[in-house]
């Protein structure tokens, strides 16, 4: 292989936006990296400049009015791991499961664009699934069924519209169905809060291809959609559609 994982993490804050100014006292705001070592400075530095985070809290802000502050940030955490702490209004994304989203797909995919787009995307549906519990927390959505399944549904449905957001949520689900296939299944994953990672899967590609059946009419076929589920994704996209505009139109800017 040509590319190493460290440069296409590298990479992979270089291909996204350029820091904001001032942040905002309410909303979505950006923490420095909380390090325990120098394993991962040199890539917090990087993504400081770079500011990954910042981009994509600038994008929630554009979209969303929260009253409330939610801190974000990257963290050191020695497991491959991200979480929304509701003690703090806090979203933390360690650079390991970073480290490891890389690795799964540095196996799969020689190009080092390739790579640095399908990590950044993953990462950016990891981000926003955890703001999809940090907005059920500060704004007391109500919630029927599981929660993880809910923020699923709204980060895939904060991402549609265009290249960039629906390759982000398909290169999210290869991820969780290479973690799938790479780790298996425990017995203790079936009384687990998330759905299996190849549910997952399924559903996230599902919504891409309700979202817009023609211009993802491929997915049938590369994804393996079963054609009984595509056929009535665009009416399950509908329906996710309406529920989270629902549930949010006091709070969307547009």
């Amino acid at each position: 292989m040509q590319h190493t994982i460290a440069g296409s993490l590298l990479l992979a804050a270089a291909l996204l936006l350029p820091a904001a100014h001032a942040a905002p006292k309410a909303g979505f705001v950006v923490e420095p990296a909380a390090l325990k070592g120098e394993r991962y400075a040199e890539l917090a530095r990087d993504f400081a400049r770079k500011d990954p985070l910042q981009a994509l809290a600038r994008e929630l802000n554009g979209v969303l009015r929260v009253p409330q502050t939610i801190r974000v940030r990257y963290a050191e955490c020695e497991e491959a791991n991200a979480w929304y702490d509701p003690a703090t209004r806090r979203i933390t994304l360690c650079f390991e499961l970073i480290e490891q989203i890389a690795e799964d797909f540095g196996a799969r995919l020689e190009d080092d664009r390739e790579l640095a787009d399908a990590v950044t995307g993953a990462t950016r549906f990891i981000v926003l699934h955890e703001a999809g519990h940090a907005l059920v927390d500060v704004l007391a959505l109500p919630i029927t069924g599981r929660e993880e399944d809910a923020v699923d549904q709204l980060s895939t449905w904060l991402l549609l519209g265009d290249d960039a957001g629906d390759d982000a949520v398909l290169s999210a689900a290869a991820a969780f169905s290479i973690n799938g296939a790479t780790r298996g299944v425990a017995e203790g994953d079936f009384a687990g809060e998330h759905s299996l990672d190849e549910q997952r899967f399924f559903n996230m590609v599902c919504w891409v291809y309700g979202h817009d059946p023609r211009r993802h009419a491929d997915l049938i076929e590369t994804a393996g959609l079963p054609p009984a589920r595509a056929a009535r994704c665009a009416e399950e996209y509908a329906r996710l559609d309406a529920s989270w505009r629902r549930l949010l139109q006091a709070q969307l800017r547009r």
